[in-house]
């Protein structure tokens, strides 16, 4: 347990100021150069598709399906996929409810608005979608669900976190979210999932 709070405590410091670099020196550029270059591309229509992958509504309704299949067939969690499949389950929920309320408290403005109304920074607490860019729930939701993956199936590991890596790219790519954006979202996702394996070892443990 200490192991891990130290671990998070300093993938913590390390994000902050990653984020506050980006903040301030690299997300305008590097997002107004993907506006200008790659939009309508080839780049573009293949990033579109990868985000597709984790878009909110479908990871929702595939958590939900998750967690009827897990009453309906082994609801005292006996058999070990099962297991499996509830941890990844609520690695994203909890990913979720912690992205989207910060999405609400810090209501940063999506590159849009930096493109068609020249605004830029945190606004606070607001739900409209123009206002909610930071974390990027795309990313998010993709490293809770691969990170708990590749805590499952070690193996995988490598091809889990690209993939990761990969969706949290594409919504730069989209313009949909800046650099930072991106690792606050992996910071949530990887972090909420390795917190939430430790939690069903320590319940397998007992």
């Amino acid at each position: 347990m200490e192991k891990l709070f130290r671990k998070t405590v300093i993938a913590a410091g390390i994000s902050g100021v990653g984020y506050l670099l980006l903040f301030f020196f690299f997300d305008k550029p590097v997002d107004l150069w993907v506006h200008h270059t790659c939009v309508n591309t080839e780049i573009f229509r293949l990033a579109a598709s990868i985000s597709c992958m984790a878009k909110g509504v479908y990871v929702m309704l595939a958590i939900a399906v998750c967690f009827i299949m897990i009453i309906a067939i082994d609801p005292d969690l006996k058999k070990e996929k099962t297991r499996n499949l509830l941890y990844v389950c609520v690695s994203c929920s909890i990913a979720i409810i912690i992205g989207e309320g910060l999405k609400f408290l810090l209501a940063r403005a999506r590159p849009i608005m930096l493109f068609e109304h020249n605004l830029y920074g945190l606004t606070f607490f607001s739900s409209k979608w123009a206002l909610n860019s930071t974390p990027s729930g795309h990313t998010f939701r993709a490293f809770s669900i691969l990170t708990a993956l590749s805590l499952l199936y070690r193996r995988g590991t490598v091809v889990f976190i690209a993939a990761a890596i990969l969706m949290g790219a594409s919504r730069v790519f989209v313009t949909a979210h800046y650099p930072s954006d991106i690792l606050f979202g992996a910071f949530i996702g990887i972090f909420t999932a390795a917190w939430v394996y430790r939690y069903f070892s320590i319940r397998a443990d007992k």
